[in-house]
């Protein structure tokens, strides 16, 4: 006698692919949902920096436009200095505009980029991102000098939708209040990422 199991019938087999398609439509119906924030986020904003910030102006000559990371690949990072009349306040930024789907995954790659670059950063940790959304860390960032001497700054990365960038901000001989930095790199964001 044969046990062989008998094929599923032409009926049991539609009733398969139904429910795989049902449940596959469901599931990106879900991820949609669940990710909407991050769809509409990719590529909103532009980096377009202000002549002006906090009292201090863009410095031509200590800018850089986008300059390729490496070679062959597409990205860029743009830097930005501003800089007080005496230069003994500066703000730094570099940015590179790419669509990031989760920022969150990216943030801390872009803070090991900068302990690679050789600054020693402490305190760093996540703070309100502001009305841009994204993910944001700030902290604090030494590195010596050219005389030597080692030099503090406040410094504060974020990271969304349109792009990365890392605020730097310091005062040659003052101790560097994080909360300011905070607050400026909130308010610079909100004036330099203008919508796409």
């Amino acid at each position: 006698m044969d046990e062989t199991p008998a094929a599923p019938g032409r009926r049991s087999r539609r009733r398969l692919w139904l429910t795989v398609t049902a449940v596959g439509v469901l599931a990106a119906t879900a991820f949609g949902v669940v990710f909407a924030d991050n769809f509409a986020a990719l590529g909103a904003y532009r980096y377009s920096p202000p002549e002006e910030f906090d009292g201090l102006r863009l410095s031509p000559t200590a800018s850089a436009g986008k300059r390729t990371l490496r070679p062959g690949s597409g990205s860029g990072v743009s830097s930005t200095t501003y800089l007080s009349a005496d230069g003994a306040r500066v703000i730094w930024l570099a940015v590179s505009e790419q669509h990031t789907f989760l920022p969150s995954a990216q943030i801390d790659d872009v803070i090991v980029g900068h302990e690679d670059a050789g600054l020693e950063l402490t305190d760093v940790h996540e703070v309100d991102p502001g009305e841009r959304g994204g993910v944001m860390k700030c902290g604090r960032a030494g590195a010596v000098d050219g005389d030597g001497e080692r030099q503090e700054m406040g410094l504060c990365t974020w990271v969304d939708g349109s792009m990365w960038a890392v605020y730097t901000e310091g005062v040659d001989g003052a101790v560097v209040n994080l909360d300011t930095v905070t607050g400026h790199a909130r308010e610079f964001r909100r004036l330099a990422e203008v919508p796409a």
